[in-house]
Parts: C-alpha cells; structure tokens; sequence
C-alpha cells in the first residue's frame, strides 16, 4: 500500500495579486518560502520515500526547501504541472471578467463545460494526473510519497479519486502549503486528510 502526501506550493506574488497562474510562473514571496520550511518540518514525522514535483517555477521553489529539509532527492515531472490556463494566465479575475465575461461565467457555474482560449480543459486536465499518480502508483510499493503539485491539480485529482464529477470543482479547497493525504489500498484510494494548513497555525 502506496500512501501520497499531495501538497500545493507556497504564496506567490500572482497569489497575493491575484492572477492566473496556471503554466505561467511568479516567485514564491519571503511568506512562501517560509510556509514551505514549516511545511518540510511537518513532513519529517511521515517518514518520505520519494519527492514528484511539477516543474513549475514555484514547485520546484517549494520542494527544493522541502528538499534540503528531509535530505530526499527530487524528481521533477510534468504531469503533476498546473492546468494551462491559456489566455487567462497572467490576468487578475476582474480582467477575466471584462474580456471573457461569457466564458467566465461557464467557468464559475459549470467549470467542467468551459472551454479557455488556448487552455487545457479539466477533462484533460484529469486524465493527465491519475496518468501520473496511477504510474507511480505502480513504480513503487509500500512507500510515502511526496507529490508538490498546484491547487486546481491537487482539487481536480482529489475529485478524480474520490470518483466526483469534475462540475464539483469549488467545493474543495486547496490553500498555499496544504497537506493532502492518500493510501491506496487493496480496494482503491482512500482519502485521509484534506487540505491540512495545521503547519501555519498563528500566520
């Protein structure tokens, strides 16, 4: 029985001013940087086998301090990278709002059926993780596994796993540094533990 730690990266400066991220890239801030650190201290208690990072600006910035904490190598992998927002990366939701106002609107209401100029599409986006996860999945056996990933991968992964239809997309949330956990037993994947912020307690 393989079991996943799942965590999204540190604060960004686009987190702070609110823009699209997706495949696009902005610095972890000083605040970032260290809610990693506590994020990697947490982590030691799990005993880690091996780190999957997204090769992303940001992730690589967060499991490279995870990284020098719990003395394990990292290996970085695109299938664990961030929705391509497209046309959206870079904007700020108000920006979204006045050049794709229809598009927008789908996105926020039903999210599974938007169609991004230029973007990947949650569908796709889906069939790309559990590629990922069911791969190592497979790789290893009986191991802890660190996955540093993006907020809208890990939600759309969690809702893959747990077998819910993609339009469920805003009813997890997925806050900077959050610990996700996952076994996969003789019957499939069990969800244990959801976005766990416990490491940032008294920010």
């Amino acid at each position: 029985m393989n079991k996943f730690f799942i965590v999204r990266h540190g604060q960004t400066q686009w987190n702070i001013e609110g823009r699209t991220q997706g495949q696009g890239d902005s610095k972890l801030t000083e605040k970032g940087k260290e809610q990693a650190e506590k994020l990697a201290h947490k982590l030691v208690k799990y005993n880690i086998d091996y780190i999957y990072s997204s090769d992303l600006g940001r992730t690589i910035e967060t499991s490279s301090i995870i990284s020098s904490v719990l003395q394990k190598e990292v290996e970085y992998n695109e299938g664990l990278r961030e929705i391509n927002f497209g046309k959206w990366e870079g904007l700020t939701i108000e920006e979204i709002k006045n050049r794709y106002s229809d598009i927008y609107k789908i996105w926020r209401n039903a999210p599974h059926n938007a169609l991004i100029p230029d973007a990947e599409n949650l569908t796709a986006l889906k069939e790309r993780l559990l590629k990922c996860i069911n791969y190592l999945n497979k790789k290893h056996e009986k191991s802890n596994i660190l996955l540093v990933s993006h907020g809208m991968s890990i939600k759309v992964l969690l809702l893959s796993l747990l077998g819910s239809d993609l339009s469920n997309l805003y009813r997890i949330k997925q806050d900077n540094t959050a610990l996700n956990i996952v076994e996969f037993r003789e019957y499939g994947p069990v969800i244990i533990r959801t976005n766990d912020t416990s490491h940032l307690e008294g920010e």
